[in-house]
């Protein structure tokens, strides 16, 4: 049994126990705290998603790919492709495809990656071929006074740019003939696209930027058109949804009167030999499956009862009997056929005449031909046969012997 100080204890405990939890609920009270999640499905995979959808629902068919294996084949000349990657997995090849199609009529946005005065820059077969190159501002460190260079930016990520006085960076402009007020852009200020002086003034088509320069420019090129873009940051989620970015974008796919439909192409890497053969050859494919499955179906155990044996062919006697014979025949068997019939005639005749046995070959060949008719010669003939190759001749002893044996 428990003693008094030990229920005093016990009470004490539970007692304690108890005012805590009153005073937690006296004091504390639930509250919702929304955590940010990000971007998830196809949201995250494709940041120009929202663009996509955008542009759907101004009735103009937009498709976007993750790979740059679809330029393989372009869409038409009325369409608008924007390819903001880097190009790094794009052929020399495709690349001289891309300004056909727009020479030909398409309208083609592109980013510029490099600087144009980077020593270590690799050649831009689109942008170099039309005149629009890329440089980077210099921010002069007053505290320092050195020159601050930063870093290129991330495809498809918001760039940092310098911000003025009142903390925000300048916006870029850009002026349309139908809008009263021109549409504000945000850009990154550390670059900046300049124009050769081989494009003429009437090749420059639309222009966008600010203090820092041009960040927007589109030239036409043959009867089409080709915008470069320092940074795509306005065509991204979320920051279509801030200025005039949702308008911009759709202005740039209605440029020189193309409508539809609107490729993006956002992905930079080659599609693997799989999604190729899927893509381009399914019917080969399709084809081999289904020779596959013919082939297995031919070769596999059928199902179902064992089909009955047909019914044998009734034969004549004399039909296995030549069919004895000639195996016989053919196994060398002649003259043991010879040696049987002569055995069955002499067996008949000492049956018959005692006598026969007794007597000398040319006496028993002249009693046969008294009790036959026969020659003697062709039973003399028959009684000495040696085998040989002559079926006919065989044919004829055995005659001779069966019908000697025959009148006895």
């Amino acid at each position: 049994m428990s003693t008094p100080s030990q229920r005093w204890r016990v009470a004490f405990v539970v007692g304690l126990l108890a005012a805590a939890v009153g005073l937690f609920f006296a004091t504390c009270e639930p509250t919702e705290v929304v955590l940010p999640r990000g971007y998830v499905g196809a949201a995250a995979r494709n940041p120009y998603l929202a663009a996509e959808r955008m542009l759907d629902r101004m009735r103009m068919p937009t498709d976007s790919f993750a790979d740059v294996g679809v330029l393989s084949s372009l869409p038409p000349v009325t369409s608008t492709l924007i390819l903001p990657t880097e190009r790094r997995s794009i052929p020399d090849r495709t690349s001289a495809d891309l300004l056909d199609w727009v020479e030909r009529g398409g309208h083609l946005v592109v980013v510029s990656w490099q600087l144009w005065d980077d020593p270590n820059r690799h050649p831009d077969p689109i942008l170099d071929a039309v005149g629009v190159h890329q440089f980077m501002n210099k921010e002069t460190d007053d505290d320092h006074g050195d020159t601050q260079q930063l870093q290129a930016p991330a495809p498809g990520g918001e760039k940092d740019g310098q911000d003025d006085d009142s903390g925000e960076p300048p916006l870029a402009e850009a002026e349309f003939p139908d809008r009263d007020e021109p549409l504000q852009l945000r850009f990154d200020q550390r670059f900046r696209l300049d124009v050769s002086d081989q494009v003429s003034d009437d090749d420059i088509i639309l222009e966008a930027g600010d203090d820092a320069g041009s960040h927007l420019v589109t030239v036409r090129h043959g009867k089409g058109l080709l915008t470069a873009l320092s940074d795509d940051y306005f065509m991204t989620q979320p920051p279509i949804g801030e200025l005039d970015h949702a308008e911009m974008v759709y202005r740039l796919t209605r440029l020189g009167g193309h409508r539809a439909p609107v490729w993006i192409v956002y992905g930079d890497e080659f599609p693997s030999i799989w999604r190729l053969v899927l893509r381009n050859g399914w019917m080969v494919l399709a084809s081999g499956v289904l020779l596959l499955a013919l082939w297995l179906w031919s070769v596999v155990r059928r199902e179902g009862p064992i089909a009955a044996d047909p019914a044998p062919a009734r034969r004549e006697l004399m039909e296995h009997v030549r069919a004895a014979g000639r195996l016989q025949w053919q196994r060398g068997g002649a003259q043991a056929l010879v040696q049987a019939v002569r055995a069955a005639l002499f067996a008949r005749m000492r049956e018959r005449h005692p006598s026969f046995h007794t007597q000398t070959p040319r006496e028993q060949v002249a009693q046969l031909e008294a009790l036959s008719g026969l020659p003697a010669e062709r039973i003399d003939d028959a009684l000495g046969y040696r085998q040989d190759r002559d079926p006919a001749r065989f044919a004829a002893k055995i005659a001779v012997l069966e019908k000697v044996r025959r009148s006895l």
